[in-house]
């Protein structure tokens, strides 16, 4: 069996964000997994992938080179027709499956068998396609359905939860439900302490955090609420004492280029906070796990997620996590985080106040949804996604 993957999300903008980090684990999980089977990752040449140099040693895998870095963006069309599908056209082979992690990188779902992942519905359900302006809100719209329609020509839908399963045929009413399945996500941490005061302010252990990481700046994110949420909780405290921080994590925070990013630094200001919101900017791999060990609690306030990588990840590091009552967290997270509505600012102040204060409340919880959380593997995302494989390589015989 060949199994041909497009890789490119971990190597463009997408590569640390939720979308990257999917690719970037199942396609791990899969070649470590299945060796009997042929993977071709198509990557971009100069660009370095979160895959590589540890994807060349795996003798079930080759590197398919695509050409030119192309960004993700309104061009993916032209980047499709003119670099990926010449590409997957040289190495397809008559039991090739074409496994397309994001949709929006286009597949070849008339021409081969495919597999498309579907991470969420969140676009449409928000009518929220380009935050540059109403004209490209308006343009990629257009670009959105003209892609995903496609997948009514995919042998295979995957998603990562039932309720981006419910979401997806809610649109595709006609999508034959016996070919989609659901795959839930791991947690891709090794649970290891590593220095991070080099990241943090020198008195971090002192003083203590709260800490929030996240891939965008969107509204349906939310992290205004988490800002105005953490002012609350100061409001909470006796001024006297040493307020505890508020530690933001990604690079996305730090690109002050960007109209959202100004507009939230404004925010910051206006709520009188500027001095105890510490942005790490990127941050490595390896610190991830201390970054979210360290914290007294894990603020997570998005509105709607596919799935919820980062909370899995605070949840394994045994931290208080505090997350939006959606649909999707309380199908991933029942009896494992802490629900509160993201957009109830004091509420949200009122709970970090609690798990501040009142540390020994939560310990018997989060050893409890710890155990709970080992249910979510990679290893286990690739077992369910290399059976779709499997089925439809039956049927190609």
């Amino acid at each position: 069996m060949h199994i041909i993957i497009d890789g490119t999300t971990t190597q463009d903008q997408l590569a640390y964000a939720g979308i990257g980090q999917y690719t970037k684990s199942v396609i791990f999980a899969l070649v470590k997994a299945f060796p009997e089977t042929q993977y071709t990752i198509l990557l971009f040449n100069e660009k370095v992938s979160t895959l590589e140099p540890v994807i060349e040693v795996y003798k079930n895998v080759t590197i398919e080179r695509i050409g030119k870095y192309r960004l993700n963006d309104y061009k993916n069309d032209i980047v499709y027709f003119t670099q990926i599908l010449p590409a997957i056209n040289r190495v397809k082979t008559r039991d090739s499956i074409y496994y397309c992690p994001y949709f929006w990188r286009n597949y070849p779902s008339y021409s081969m068998p495919t597999v498309l992942f579907v991470h969420d519905m969140n676009l449409p359900l928000f009518n929220m396609y380009s935050q540059q302006s109403k004209i490209h809100n308006f343009i990629r719209r257009i670009q959105y359905w003209l892609t995903l329609n496609k997948s009514m020509k995919c042998k295979y839908i995957v998603t990562n939860s039932q309720t981006s399963l419910d979401d997806f045929l809610k649109y595709y009413s006609a999508f034959p439900k016996e070919n989609a399945c659901v795959s839930y996500l791991g947690a891709d941490m090794e649970e290891k302490e590593v220095d991070i005061s080099n990241v943090l302010p020198k008195d971090y252990e002192e003083k203590k955090y709260v800490i929030y990481l996240g891939g965008a700046l969107n509204w349906t994110k939310n992290t205004d609420g988490v800002i105005k949420g953490y002012a609350e909780f100061l409001k909470l405290l006796d001024p006297k004492l040493k307020q505890p921080y508020l530690v933001i994590s990604g690079k996305v925070f730090k690109d002050e280029s960007k109209k959202e990013v100004q507009e939230f630094q404004r925010l910051i200001s206006e709520l009188g906070i500027k001095d105890n919101v510490i942005f790490t900017g990127f941050y490595k791999d390896e610190e991830k796990y201390s970054l979210l060990k360290n914290a007294f609690a894990f603020m997570h306030l998005a509105l709607y997620e596919g799935f919820g990588i980062s909370p899995l990840e605070a949840i394994r590091a045994k931290t208080p996590t505090v997350i939006h009552e959606s649909n999707v967290y309380k199908e991933v997270f029942k009896d494992m985080a802490i629900f509160v509505n993201g957009k109830n600012e004091k509420e949200v102040g009122k709970t970090l106040y609690d798990i501040y204060t009142n540390p020994s409340k939560y310990k018997e919880n989060i050893e409890k949804a710890y155990l709970l959380s080992q249910k979510y593997s990679w290893e286990e995302t690739a077992k369910k996604t290399h059976n779709v494989f499997e089925i439809l390589n039956k049927e190609n015989d």
